[in-house]
């Protein structure tokens, strides 16, 4: 018979100990690897989801555009609009679309007539646009207005402040300029000195390079469009907020909230009828505790008269996903231009400020 001594015994417990251990860091790891891959496959089926949702608003969009152009009202429409008021509704507010789109999303269209067309830009215009930034520098101005025609120019002889070929080439990384118009709203920092003059602007909210107008539509402009040509804040949210109820149609609308010191000086930019064939449709996905307050419009109206200011504090960026589509005409499908997964809102400040009348 085989006695086990106190050392076989201890050595015996140890083991068991170090089993049970074993054992349960196994089964900690395969815990938390079994919860890490439910929640990868939650994740995934959450970006699905979210991108089948992104994609259907983007159709309804298209039909949106497509509808616009008919002759007909939209469905559910309780007052006929004409054609003209139709268009205005692209001004970037959240649109509720003829078609029905998922509750995870929201849509926005904007009608590029609201947004400075730097193809259109007359060398006039620009330098007005340059000194709402620069003030009275009159030697950087000559720099940056002489930088501009070079770049746009077709030949590579430089101005006397200007930069061609040979400036360029010393940057690192090297560049040639396009010595034809611009093509793209970024190309536009990369003009000698224009990158620091509008370091702190988000260009694709400002500018545009699509359709013919050389002026903007106040009905249609985005606030930064606004704001850089030169319209005080408090005006512009006087804009913003009166169009979403009655379209501004001469500047005679404007005498009530502006001086006539500033209306003269906006009044080369603006074109009150404007309205292209070019649109970025912006869809962008709720937060899940906006998808869970839908509807509380009675709790958004009880804050009314504590948002009635006439500022509000500054946003941050908003991202969506944008496309820039071209209308074709009623019997094609919009063409893509551009697209931009995270693309950059304008500024929505306006949107919670409210008109007593409303």
């Amino acid at each position: 018979m085989n006695i086990k001594t106190p050392s076989q015994h201890g050595a015996i417990l140890i083991i068991v100990l170090w089993f049970i251990v074993i054992v349960t860091i196994i089964v900690a790891v395969l815990a938390n690897e079994t919860r890490l891959s439910a929640q990868v496959v939650l994740h995934n089926k959450i970006g699905l989801q979210t991108w089948s949702d992104t994609l259907k608003a983007l159709r309804a969009a298209e039909m949106e555009l497509l509808l616009n152009n008919q002759l007909e009202d939209p469905p559910d429409t309780d007052v006929p609009l004409t054609n003209f008021q139709k268009k205005l509704r692209f001004d970037g507010r959240v649109l509720d679309l003829a078609y029905p789109i998922p509750e995870t999303v929201t849509v926005r269209i904007y009608d590029h007539a609201g947004r400075i067309n730097l193809k259109k830009l007359s060398l006039q215009n620009l330098k007005r646009l340059l000194k709402k930034r620069i003030g009275n520098d009159i030697e950087k101005m000559g720099v940056l207005s002489d930088a501009w025609q070079d770049w746009t120019d077709r030949d590579d002889l430089k101005r006397l402040n200007g930069a061609e070929k040979d400036y360029y080439e010393t940057l690192s990384p090297p560049y040639e300029p396009r010595n034809a118009p611009i093509e793209t709203v970024e190309e536009l920092l990369l003009i000698k000195g224009f990158a620091e003059v509008f370091k702190d602007v988000e260009m694709d909210t400002v500018f545009t390079v699509y359709g013919n107008k050389a002026r903007i539509n106040p009905n249609l402009a985005t606030r930064e469009a606004l704001m850089l040509l030169g319209i005080d804040e408090e005006s512009v949210n006087t804009i913003l907020t009166q169009r979403r109820e009655q379209e501004f149609k001469s500047y005679n609308d404007f005498n009530e909230f502006m001086e006539p010191e500033q209306l003269a000086e906006i009044q080369p930019w603006l074109n009150f009828r404007s309205t292209t064939r070019f649109y970025t449709i912006a869809v962008q996905v709720k937060k899940p505790e906006e998808i869970e307050k839908l509807a509380n419009d009675d709790d958004d109206k009880s804050d009314k008269n504590n948002s009635n200011e006439s500022s509000v504090p500054q946003q941050e960026k908003e991202q969506a996903y944008m496309i820039t589509v071209q209308f074709r005409g009623t019997n094609r499908k919009p063409k893509k231009l551009m697209v931009n997964p995270y693309g950059v809102l304008p500024d929505t400040r306006h949107e919670h400020l409210f008109n007593d009348d409303d």
